[in-house]
Protein backbone atom coordinates (compact mmCIF):
# COMPACT_ATOMS: atom_id res chain seq x y z
CA UNK A 1 0.00 0.00 0.00
CA UNK A 2 1.38 3.38 -0.98
CA UNK A 3 1.46 6.41 1.28
CA UNK A 4 -1.26 8.04 -0.79
CA UNK A 5 -3.65 5.22 0.14
CA UNK A 6 -2.52 4.70 3.73
CA UNK A 7 -4.41 6.32 6.57
CA UNK A 8 -2.59 9.11 8.32
CA UNK A 9 -1.96 8.46 12.03
CA UNK A 10 -4.19 11.42 12.93
CA UNK A 11 -7.00 10.01 10.76
CA UNK A 12 -6.66 6.60 12.40
CA UNK A 13 -6.73 8.10 15.88
CA UNK A 14 -9.81 10.18 15.07
CA UNK A 15 -11.58 7.14 13.61
CA UNK A 16 -10.84 5.12 16.75
CA UNK A 17 -12.16 7.95 18.93
CA UNK A 18 -15.34 8.26 16.84
CA UNK A 19 -16.02 4.52 16.96
CA UNK A 20 -15.21 4.35 20.68
CA UNK A 21 -17.63 7.21 21.34
CA UNK A 22 -20.42 5.41 19.47
CA UNK A 23 -19.80 2.07 21.21
CA UNK A 24 -19.43 3.58 24.67
CA UNK A 25 -22.67 5.52 24.16
CA UNK A 26 -24.65 2.45 23.07
CA UNK A 27 -23.07 -0.30 25.18
CA UNK A 28 -21.27 1.33 28.11
CA UNK A 29 -17.59 1.60 28.96
CA UNK A 30 -16.81 -1.75 30.54
CA UNK A 31 -19.12 -3.67 28.21
CA UNK A 32 -17.13 -2.50 25.17
CA UNK A 33 -14.00 -4.56 24.63
CA UNK A 34 -10.92 -3.19 22.89
CA UNK A 35 -10.98 -6.08 20.42
CA UNK A 36 -14.57 -5.27 19.41
CA UNK A 37 -13.69 -1.59 19.13
CA UNK A 38 -10.68 -2.36 16.93
CA UNK A 39 -12.80 -4.50 14.58
CA UNK A 40 -15.45 -1.79 14.31
CA UNK A 41 -12.80 0.85 13.55
CA UNK A 42 -11.09 -1.37 10.98
CA UNK A 43 -7.75 -1.37 12.80
CA UNK A 44 -5.71 -3.91 14.71
CA UNK A 45 -5.15 -3.97 18.46
CA UNK A 46 -1.63 -2.66 18.01
CA UNK A 47 -3.00 0.55 16.48
CA UNK A 48 -5.28 1.14 19.48
CA UNK A 49 -2.39 0.52 21.88
CA UNK A 50 -0.07 2.75 19.85
CA UNK A 51 -2.42 5.74 19.93
CA UNK A 52 -3.81 5.36 23.46
CA UNK A 53 -1.74 2.89 25.47
CA UNK A 54 -4.67 1.60 27.52
CA UNK A 55 -8.45 1.45 27.56
CA UNK A 56 -8.62 3.94 30.43
CA UNK A 57 -6.55 6.43 28.42
CA UNK A 58 -8.89 5.94 25.45
CA UNK A 59 -11.94 6.59 27.65
CA UNK A 60 -10.29 9.73 29.01
CA UNK A 61 -9.59 11.09 25.52
CA UNK A 62 -13.13 10.30 24.31
CA UNK A 63 -14.53 12.33 27.21
CA UNK A 64 -12.00 15.16 27.18
CA UNK A 65 -11.96 15.90 23.45
CA UNK A 66 -15.50 17.28 23.65
CA UNK A 67 -15.60 18.51 27.25
CA UNK A 68 -12.34 20.44 27.48
CA UNK A 69 -13.17 22.96 24.70
CA UNK A 70 -16.50 23.65 26.44
CA UNK A 71 -14.83 24.18 29.81
CA UNK A 72 -12.12 26.41 28.30
CA UNK A 73 -14.75 28.62 26.67
CA UNK A 74 -16.72 28.71 29.92
CA UNK A 75 -13.64 29.84 31.88
CA UNK A 76 -12.86 32.52 29.27
CA UNK A 77 -16.38 33.92 29.49
CA UNK A 78 -16.45 33.86 33.29
CA UNK A 79 -13.06 35.58 33.42
CA UNK A 80 -14.35 38.25 31.03
CA UNK A 81 -17.29 38.96 33.36
CA UNK A 82 -14.91 39.18 36.31
CA UNK A 83 -12.55 41.58 34.52
CA UNK A 84 -15.39 43.87 33.45
CA UNK A 85 -16.88 43.97 36.95
CA UNK A 86 -13.48 44.56 38.56
CA UNK A 87 -12.78 47.46 36.19
CA UNK A 88 -16.18 49.01 36.94
CA UNK A 89 -16.08 48.29 40.67
CA UNK A 90 -19.30 46.28 40.50
CA UNK A 91 -20.44 42.91 41.79
CA UNK A 92 -20.87 40.25 39.09
CA UNK A 93 -24.44 39.96 37.84
CA UNK A 94 -26.15 36.61 38.47
CA UNK A 95 -27.64 36.40 34.97
CA UNK A 96 -24.34 37.28 33.28
CA UNK A 97 -22.50 34.59 35.23
CA UNK A 98 -25.19 32.04 34.46
CA UNK A 99 -25.08 32.85 30.75
CA UNK A 100 -21.29 32.44 30.71
CA UNK A 101 -21.67 29.06 32.40
CA UNK A 102 -24.71 27.76 30.51
CA UNK A 103 -24.31 28.81 26.87
CA UNK A 104 -21.00 27.04 26.06
CA UNK A 105 -22.51 23.70 27.07
CA UNK A 106 -25.09 23.83 24.30
CA UNK A 107 -22.34 23.62 21.68
CA UNK A 108 -22.49 19.88 22.43
CA UNK A 109 -26.10 19.73 21.23
CA UNK A 110 -25.03 21.28 17.91
CA UNK A 111 -22.48 18.55 17.24
CA UNK A 112 -24.69 16.38 15.01
CA UNK A 113 -24.70 12.65 15.72
CA UNK A 114 -21.42 12.95 17.61
CA UNK A 115 -22.86 15.55 19.94
CA UNK A 116 -25.95 13.44 20.60
CA UNK A 117 -23.81 10.38 21.31
CA UNK A 118 -21.71 12.36 23.72
CA UNK A 119 -24.79 13.45 25.66
CA UNK A 120 -25.51 9.75 26.20
CA UNK A 121 -21.93 9.27 27.35
CA UNK A 122 -22.29 12.05 29.93
CA UNK A 123 -25.33 10.23 31.30
CA UNK A 124 -23.34 7.00 31.50
CA UNK A 125 -20.44 8.75 33.23
CA UNK A 126 -22.67 10.15 35.95
CA UNK A 127 -24.32 6.75 36.53
CA UNK A 128 -21.02 4.86 36.30
CA UNK A 129 -20.03 2.79 39.33
CA UNK A 130 -16.36 2.96 38.29
CA UNK A 131 -14.91 5.89 40.23
CA UNK A 132 -11.97 6.29 37.85
CA UNK A 133 -14.35 7.08 34.98
CA UNK A 134 -16.39 9.55 37.05
CA UNK A 135 -13.15 11.24 38.11
CA UNK A 136 -12.26 11.98 34.47
CA UNK A 137 -15.43 14.05 34.20
CA UNK A 138 -14.95 15.67 37.62
CA UNK A 139 -11.35 16.71 36.89
CA UNK A 140 -12.29 18.40 33.63
CA UNK A 141 -15.36 20.07 35.18
CA UNK A 142 -13.72 21.30 38.40
CA UNK A 143 -11.83 24.44 37.19
CA UNK A 144 -14.84 26.05 35.52
CA UNK A 145 -17.23 25.07 38.30
CA UNK A 146 -15.01 26.41 41.09
CA UNK A 147 -14.52 29.70 39.22
CA UNK A 148 -18.30 29.89 38.76
CA UNK A 149 -18.73 29.24 42.49
CA UNK A 150 -16.23 31.90 43.56
CA UNK A 151 -17.83 34.55 41.33
CA UNK A 152 -21.34 33.65 42.47
CA UNK A 153 -20.22 34.10 46.08
CA UNK A 154 -19.35 37.69 45.20
CA UNK A 155 -22.63 38.13 43.35
CA UNK A 156 -24.74 36.67 46.19
CA UNK A 157 -22.79 37.56 49.36
CA UNK A 158 -25.82 37.15 51.63
CA UNK A 159 -26.39 33.51 50.68
CA UNK A 160 -24.76 30.94 53.01
CA UNK A 161 -21.84 29.17 51.36
CA UNK A 162 -23.31 25.69 51.78
CA UNK A 163 -26.66 26.74 50.34
CA UNK A 164 -25.01 28.41 47.34
CA UNK A 165 -22.99 25.25 46.72
CA UNK A 166 -26.19 23.21 46.61
CA UNK A 167 -27.90 25.72 44.33
CA UNK A 168 -25.02 25.59 41.86
CA UNK A 169 -25.24 21.80 41.83
CA UNK A 170 -28.93 22.18 41.01
CA UNK A 171 -27.85 24.52 38.18
CA UNK A 172 -25.46 21.89 36.81
CA UNK A 173 -28.11 19.16 37.07
CA UNK A 174 -30.79 21.25 35.35
CA UNK A 175 -28.31 22.21 32.63
CA UNK A 176 -27.36 18.58 31.99
CA UNK A 177 -31.01 17.51 31.79
CA UNK A 178 -31.91 20.37 29.44
CA UNK A 179 -29.00 19.44 27.16
CA UNK A 180 -30.03 15.78 27.03
CA UNK A 181 -33.71 16.53 26.38
CA UNK A 182 -32.87 19.09 23.70
CA UNK A 183 -30.00 17.26 22.02
CA UNK A 184 -31.04 13.62 22.16
CA UNK A 185 -33.83 11.90 20.28
CA UNK A 186 -36.61 11.69 22.86
CA UNK A 187 -39.72 9.52 22.47
CA UNK A 188 -42.93 11.26 21.53
CA UNK A 189 -44.63 11.60 24.88
CA UNK A 190 -46.61 14.03 26.99
CA UNK A 191 -43.75 13.77 29.50
CA UNK A 192 -41.33 15.68 27.26
CA UNK A 193 -41.56 19.30 26.07
CA UNK A 194 -42.05 20.02 22.35
CA UNK A 195 -38.88 20.34 20.31
CA UNK A 196 -37.48 23.87 20.56
CA UNK A 197 -34.47 25.68 19.10
CA UNK A 198 -31.40 26.21 21.26
CA UNK A 199 -32.07 29.92 21.89
CA UNK A 200 -35.54 29.17 23.23
CA UNK A 201 -34.27 26.43 25.54
CA UNK A 202 -31.51 28.72 26.85
CA UNK A 203 -33.97 31.57 27.51
CA UNK A 204 -36.36 29.30 29.45
CA UNK A 205 -33.51 27.69 31.37
CA UNK A 206 -31.89 31.04 32.18
CA UNK A 207 -35.14 32.48 33.57
CA UNK A 208 -35.65 29.41 35.74
CA UNK A 209 -32.07 29.27 37.06
CA UNK A 210 -31.82 33.02 37.67
CA UNK A 211 -34.98 33.00 39.77
CA UNK A 212 -33.74 30.00 41.74
CA UNK A 213 -30.36 31.52 42.51
CA UNK A 214 -31.85 34.87 43.52
CA UNK A 215 -34.48 33.32 45.80
CA UNK A 216 -34.19 34.11 49.53
CA UNK A 217 -32.18 31.73 51.65
CA UNK A 218 -34.18 28.79 52.96
CA UNK A 219 -33.31 30.07 56.44
CA UNK A 220 -35.18 33.28 55.69
CA UNK A 221 -38.14 31.57 54.03
CA UNK A 222 -38.65 29.16 56.94
CA UNK A 223 -38.31 31.75 59.69
CA UNK A 224 -41.39 32.21 61.86
CA UNK A 225 -43.23 35.49 61.24
CA UNK A 226 -43.26 37.95 64.14
CA UNK A 227 -46.30 37.81 66.38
Amino acid sequence: MTDSHASKPSDTKTRILDVAEALFASNGFRQTSISRLARAAGVNLAAVNYHFGSKDALIRQVIERRLLPVHRLRVQRLEAVRETCTAQGLRPDVAELLRAFVEPSFSLTRGGDGGQRFLLIIGRVMAESDESIRNIFIRSFKPSFMLFFSLMRKSLPGLPKNELFWRLHFVASALGHAMRVHGAAMPSSELFPPKSDVDTVVRILMAFLTAGLKAPSHRESTACPPE
